[in-house]
């Protein structure tokens, strides 16, 4: 019978009520109650979230978080996990696909005016549009600028090749294809390319994606017959960033009509960001056509960042949520940095966990918190972690000497467990790729970097030998 109700009820909103927020947000919230937890949905959706603006002329909606405990942090966890949710939902209660634009402090007079109030407000017609709307209709994060971006010696030749593109568009370096391991700052580094070229020309027609969307769209412009439209979407622009483009691997059709953008985007001089998890020689089930492609130009890596890296990163952090670093936040920061090195995402978590546990039980933060909130993190911060002890415990499992793996020996069964130890070095430690080569008698650092990166593929193709890995890892934190 609830169901029911709410079929009714949904049915009568997207009849009467399109212009009513308050019915709409209703609706949707019957419809999301019955997909989460009673948990999630109170403190998620049915306290923090309020539905500021429907622009039925744009198809968006604009939410708020109404808050008090860190509003950007609730914007941050319903845009990262929650976002599709909530698209899905008011997809059914408003008959179509509509963006969903979640933030704090959402400021709705200057957002673009919804069509059918244009009688109303005709002044507000021509009105420019703000930078916040701008970049909401973009799918760009404010926060994602040049200047939060921390540069480090793991980031800095990266950053300067984005700064270049963003300054010259198609001009300095077209493609530039950046990569990098997850959570390392890429999808910060081409948003804040765009950013800075619609402060420059707010103008310029900039589209930014993920190659999982592109996809989408091709194959719902393949299903409705509106293929014209999509290619004159793509193909018309100035600016296209995608980002993951390493999710189109393995399939072969978009990857046709992507060449196929790409080469027309590119022979008329406009701007190619592309970023992906590998380099382009390891995508290895693309075509090999957009392979060379993405090898015309400037190819920019980023790396794990070092120790002091990180500490800026989380300083320059907790001052944009308005924190003062004081003596015992530095302190925090610090131990956070020696446990985290491969992430920026779980820094900024960390960093979260302690201001959300500091903000609701009115805790100071300290040493003694950090290591209360986040003890599934540090439990392990007193172990030392060397490169001689990972090598020591890789050569025991595999039943080999670590003289072995220091030699110039190349059959498989020593070879392979060599490539596993500077796997795990890179991963467990702050050792660059050139001092790990010297640590395997003195290999060059592209040695590295490929062991390296066939560790991480036979990870994600053999959850057996994952095991393995997890289990190395465990014993080397023990």
């Amino acid at each position: 019978m609830d169901n029911l109700f709410v079929i009714i009820y949904v049915y009568t909103v997207k009849e009467i009520c399109m212009d009513n927020y308050n019915e709409v947000w209703k609706a949707v919230l019957s419809l999301i109650k019955d997909q989460v937890t009673p948990v999630c949905y109170e403190t998620w959706f049915l306290n923090p979230l309020k539905v500021k603006k429907i622009d039925n002329r744009l198809n968006m909606v604009y939410m708020d978080v109404n808050t008090t405990m860190d509003p950007e942090f609730f914007a941050d966890i319903i845009n990262s996990r929650y976002l599709t949710l909530l698209q899905d939902a008011f997809k059914e209660v408003l008959g179509t696909d509509y963006r969903i634009i979640v933030k704090s402090g959402l400021d709705v007079d200057n957002l673009v005016d919804n069509g059918d109030n244009s009688e109303k407000k005709p002044a507000k017609k021509t009105r420019k549009k703000s930078k916040e709307t701008l970049l909401a209709e973009k799918f760009l994060n404010p926060k994602y600028t040049f200047d939060n971006f921390v540069v480090g010696p793991s980031n800095s030749f990266a950053q300067a090749a984005a700064k270049a593109v963003a300054e010259s568009p198609g001009i300095a370096s077209n493609p530039l294809f950046i990569y990098g391991g997850s959570g390392l700052g890429k999808t910060h580094l081409i948003q804040a390319i765009g950013i800075r070229i619609l402060e420059n020309n707010p103008d310029t027609n900039l589209l930014y994606t993920s190659s999982e969307n592109f996809l989408n769209e091709f194959v719902t412009a393949i299903n409705e017959n509106k293929m014209p439209e999509f290619k004159a979407k793509y193909r018309k622009v100035d600016v296209l960033i995608v980002d993951d483009i390493q999710f189109l691997e393995g399939k072969e059709g978009v990857q046709q009509e992507f060449f196929y953008t790409f080469n027309s985007l590119f022979q008329n001089n406009k701007q190619i960001v592309i970023s992906s998890d590998k380099e382009p020689n390891s995508l290895n089930g693309l075509d090999e056509r957009l392979v060379t492609r993405f090898q015309w130009n400037l190819i920019a890596d980023i790396q794990p960042a070092d120790y002091e890296t990180r500490v800026a990163i989380m300083l320059k952090y907790i001052i944009y949520k308005g924190i003062v670093p004081d003596d015992d936040w530095r302190e925090v920061i610090n131990i956070i940095a020696e446990k985290i090195k491969d992430n920026i995402r779980e820094l900024e978590g960390a960093i979260n966990r302690i201001i959300f546990w500091s903000n609701t039980f009115n805790e100071k933060p300290s040493k003694a918190l950090a290591k209360k909130v986040l003890k599934d993190i540090l439990s392990n911060t007193e172990t030392m972690i060397t490169p001689e002890k990972i090598k020591k415990i890789v050569c025991k499992y595999y039943n080999i000497k670590v003289a072995d793996i220091e030699s110039a020996k190349r059959t498989n069964n020593i070879a392979f467990p060599r490539q596993v130890a500077m796997y795990l070095i890179r991963e467990m430690t702050d050792t660059s790729f050139p001092k790990i080569g010297d640590l395997f008698g003195g290999r060059d650092h592209t040695t590295v970097k490929y062991a390296c990166s066939k560790i991480e593929d036979e990870i994600k193709q053999d959850s057996n030998f994952a095991s393995i890995i997890d289990h190395l890892k465990k014993e080397i934190r023990d």
